[in-house]
């Protein structure tokens, strides 16, 4: 009994060492990958520009000039607004989708979930591209007004401004929104369903009750992702947003590429990261609860 116990122990404790040894490359490129960037990037923030040379002293004025310009805080918060309005675009239309996937569709069903992720296989700029042809004076939706007479030249309202850019923004996200979703709802057992059906309730009791409450993981995870890639964005702005369309993202680009400042773009950078930190955190928090259900 006492040989037993020993191998068990010994075989648990050779078991721990490979699953040790195994997870040193994962975490040794998620140091290199991820935190020694955002060290660099936290140590550049704190030093000063002169000319076009990078002073090697510490300073904290890049911080105070962010607080100091109210065009930086309100341009982030104008950044929350769109990416809170794209999350909310995502969820509107990636939820009945993975709904109907995972809980309504019975054949080819790995079919439209393979045509729903294609586009993540798709060049980022070529999509965007896409959606300029679709979406400019020349584009598909002026061209069909033309030939339908409802128009007699082509209008510019539909390009270069802030709703051009949540709607390309939606586009790109809903990918992200939907495969948490599409998980989460898929593994919600059938019989809790079937059992609340046996005690009356109806499909739209049912959902209430049961189903969105045990998809709440997956619809918080699609949310914080979509959140926090249109947060951050700054070629989808640049590209169909104009003057209007401008987010936070395009100020950090432009302190790297035209201005030279990298130590203010990195406090800028560092500034969005933490944001971002945080967002990723709480979508932990909600993430990794299982759900519950409503009284």
């Amino acid at each position: 009994m006492a040989l037993t116990k020993n191998l068990a122990k010994q075989k648990l404790k050779e078991k721990k060492q490979k699953s040790f040894i195994a997870g040193i490359p994962i975490t040794v490129w998620l140091f290199i990958i991820v935190l020694v960037p955002v060290f660099l990037m936290f140590v550049m923030s704190f030093r000063q520009k002169s000319g076009y040379e990078i002073l090697n002293v510490f300073t904290i004025s890049n911080y105070l000039e962010f607080f100091r310009n109210d065009t930086f805080w309100r341009l982030l918060l104008k950044s929350f607004r769109m990416a809170f309005m794209v999350s909310i675009s995502a969820i509107i239309t990636g939820y009945p989708l993975a709904y109907f996937v995972s809980r309504r569709l019975r054949r080819f069903r790995n079919l439209f979930y393979m045509l729903i992720i294609t586009p993540l296989w798709v060049s980022y700029l070529v999509r965007i591209i896409a959606w300029r042809t679709i979406l400019g004076n020349r584009g598909l939706i002026n061209t069909a007004l033309l030939n339908l007479g409802i128009i007699k030249e082509p209008l510019s309202i539909f390009l270069y401004n802030q709703a051009s850019v949540v709607l390309t923004l939606t586009y790109i996200a809903i990918p992200f929104v939907f495969i948490p979703l599409y998980t989460a709802l898929e593994k919600i057992p059938n019989n809790l369903i079937d059992a609340a059906r046996d005690l009356g309730a109806s499909e739209a009791r049912t959902f209430i009750n049961v189903i969105f409450p045990l998809s709440l993981p997956g619809l918080v995870t699609g949310f914080m992702l979509s959140f926090i890639i249109a947060l951050g964005d700054y070629i989808i702005p640049a590209q169909l947003g104009g003057n209007a369309g401008i987010m936070y993202g395009n100020v950090v680009w432009a302190q790297f590429g035209g201005a030279f400042n990298w130590p203010f773009g990195a406090a800028l950078g560092f500034i969005l990261f933490f944001i971002a930190a945080v967002v990723l955190v709480i979508a932990q928090i909600f993430g990794s609860k299982e759900g519950i259900f409503a009284e």
